[in-house]
């Protein structure tokens, strides 16, 4: 063996040793860019118009947005000013305060910008749309089962979901598809029973396919144009306790939306949901706001619901 090999795995570990003794903190003089407007809105056919307004932050900086109350927000539709929009504070902490139109809703096939000024910022703009709807060919349901649950009061209920739609081809259409199941709230007096309140439970929608994306923001599946023309199939699993809930009927929208829609919850999900390794491609998330940040999108959508066959 040759004294370079000999030798090399000594020096390799005395540079280690070396590299350990000497470290040292080096700060980076680097400037950070001016802070700017960030700007989120998702809008639809026949509601108020919501912006909310934040200030930009350091990518370290892990505190809570800070969210603009003196911000001027205007609505345009194409070049034609049509509200200005006012200042909404939710008594709910947990809600950001937003702007809204007092009385515009906007409509289909429609261009639509959002400027916003504040003082000390860039001002920004963004345009978007709200394109036409799409509704489901086939809904059914199937393979209803019941069974013990994981509980001494619960039961299991599982089912299968069958639905379609017709994807017009002449372009590229964007889908959001999210499904809910109603819960009843009952209370059992004697042999009656009596429905107290009701709420939808959103069910999580798993495809094994490429082409559809799990949206990481508020659930459901991310669709470019119909990956699959045989439609889809979900198995749902769910718990309930009987002596206080029933299954109600089941609702499925599928949200018709605009390219920024799906390129901004399509990239911001991907992000999300990637796994953590030094060799990941990084994921920018989309933005549409001009000298910004943000998202400003339109969508439409179409309902359909079932009712369960017990």
């Amino acid at each position: 063996m040759s004294i370079f090999r000999q030798i090399l795995p000594f020096g390799f570990l005395v540079f280690l040793c070396m590299g350990a003794t000497c470290e040292r903190t080096v700060d980076l003089d680097i400037d950070e860019p001016p802070p700017r407007l960030v700007v989120n809105s998702s809008f639809t056919l026949g509601e108020l118009v919501k912006v909310s307004v934040a200030k930009s932050q350091s990518i370290l900086d892990n505190s809570l947005p800070e969210y603009l109350a003196d911000a001027n927000v205007t609505l345009y539709k194409g070049d034609k000013f049509i509200e200005k929009l006012t200042l909404y504070v939710d008594p709910a902490p947990r809600i950001a305060p937003y702007y809204i139109t007092q009385s515009f809703t906007p409509e289909a096939a429609t261009t639509y910008t959002i400027r916003v000024e504040a003082l000390g910022f860039e001002a920004i703009e963004a345009h978007s749309f709200i394109p036409e709807p799409v509704s489901l060919s086939t809904l059914q349901v199937s393979n209803f089962n019941e069974e013990e649950g994981s509980g001494p009061f619960n039961m299991r209920y599982s089912y299968q979901i069958d639905l379609n739609f017709e994807d017009p081809r002449e372009e590229d259409n964007y889908y959001h598809l999210n499904i809910f199941q109603e819960i009843l709230n009952v209370t059992i007096v004697g042999a009656d029973t009596l429905i107290d309140g009701r709420y939808l439970k959103r069910i999580d929608l798993m495809q094994d396919n490429p082409k559809v994306i799990s949206d990481a923001m508020i659930g459901g599946l991310l669709l470019k144009n119909n990956p699959s023309e045989e439609g889809f199939r979900f198995q749902v699993d769910l718990e309930i306790v009987p002596d206080f809930e029933a299954l109600g009927q089941i609702y499925v929208e599928l949200r018709t939306v605009s390219e920024e829609y799906y390129l901004y919850y399509s990239t911001f999900s991907r992000q999300q949901n990637q796994s953590d390794g030094p060799f990941n491609d990084p994921i920018v998330i989309f933005n549409n706001v001009e000298n910004g940040h943000g998202y400003f999108a339109g969508y439409n959508f179409t309902q359909d619901s079932v009712s369960l066959s017990f």
